[in-house]
């Protein structure tokens, strides 16, 4: 009898962002950045509870080019707990609304690879830089590569997974898999297509991203599309925070916390229905 994987746990942070309340006005102006105690705030959050991972759904810094926003980003994500593992995910404002192949070869010189996999207990965790899904126009043959990777990753793994979930830092959609285009808001219908039909072939769990600064939830079938507010600077209603989210040998559950409302604990159930802390 095959044995059912034990529910864990892993921390989603979006669009720390670092120079964006400078970007909206909203800095104090004396070269500091107040996504500083917002993102060490979501660190320490994750070094207190340990989840199984942390992953970053994009827009790291708001200028790319910007070194001073780069090293305050990784100055911070090195006080991590080293054994927990860090996925950053690649938003419009570390390689533009249209990617260049100049702007895709510095993320990764900087990141490394921006379309990756990874398994945690028998589920299957996929990265992919929505950029280049956004607009391709600059870097055709990147478009026809992300697809090949997700092809032959799901092909190979979402089989065998009791979960496949995708991380991405634009949205397939924001309320159905049907929404017209809409700028930069989403995936255009052209290549959203493409994606959901793999995603529906190996009927993946969930998607979760950025990019809006706010919450909104909807979904394709039994596939959650999940969008997730912002470490750094609000533009909706939510707060900064991050989102917890569990993973269940049948389900999938999801919340967004303020960092003035973070838990001390995160409870899971076991197999059999007891409930039980962690860290």
């Amino acid at each position: 009898m095959t044995k059912t994987p034990d529910p864990f746990f892993f921390i989603q942070l979006s669009d720390p962002q670092f120079g964006c309340f400078e970007a909206r006005g909203a800095a104090p102006g004396d070269g500091t950045f107040p996504e500083t105690a917002l993102y060490e705030t979501a660190i320490a959050a994750a070094n207190r509870l340990k989840p199984e991972f942390v992953v970053v759904t994009g827009d790291l810094v708001q200028d790319s080019d910007n070194e001073a926003q780069h090293s305050e980003l990784m100055r911070i994500s090195a006080q991590l707990d080293h054994n927990i593992p860090l996925y950053l995910t690649t938003g419009n404002c570390d390689v533009g609304n249209t990617p260049s192949a100049e702007s895709l070869r510095i993320y990764r010189e900087k990141f490394g690879n921006d379309n990756y996999s990874f398994d945690f207990h028998g589920s299957h965790f996929v990265v992919l830089n929505s950029s280049i899904c956004l607009d391709p126009s600059e870097v055709p043959e990147e478009w026809d590569s992300l697809v090949d990777f997700v092809r032959s990753d799901l092909d190979a793994h979402s089989p065998t997974s009791k979960h496949t979930i995708m991380f991405m830092h634009h949205p397939l959609f924001a309320d159905s898999a049907d929404d017209p285009n809409r700028d930069i808001r989403y995936i255009p219908r052209e290549r959203r297509s493409v994606l959901l039909s793999q995603l529906r072939k190996h009927e993946a769990s969930g998607v979760f991203t950025g990019h809006w600064h706010e919450n909104h939830y909807s979904s394709d079938g039994d596939m959650l599309m999940i969008i997730s507010g912002p470490v750094g600077y609000p533009l909706g209603d939510d707060p900064s925070g991050l989102r917890i989210v569990k993973v269940y040998d049948d389900r999938i559950e999801h919340e967004y916390f303020g960092m003035d409302d973070l838990p001390n604990t995160v409870e899971l159930k076991s197999a059999i229905g007891r409930a039980s802390s962690t860290h």
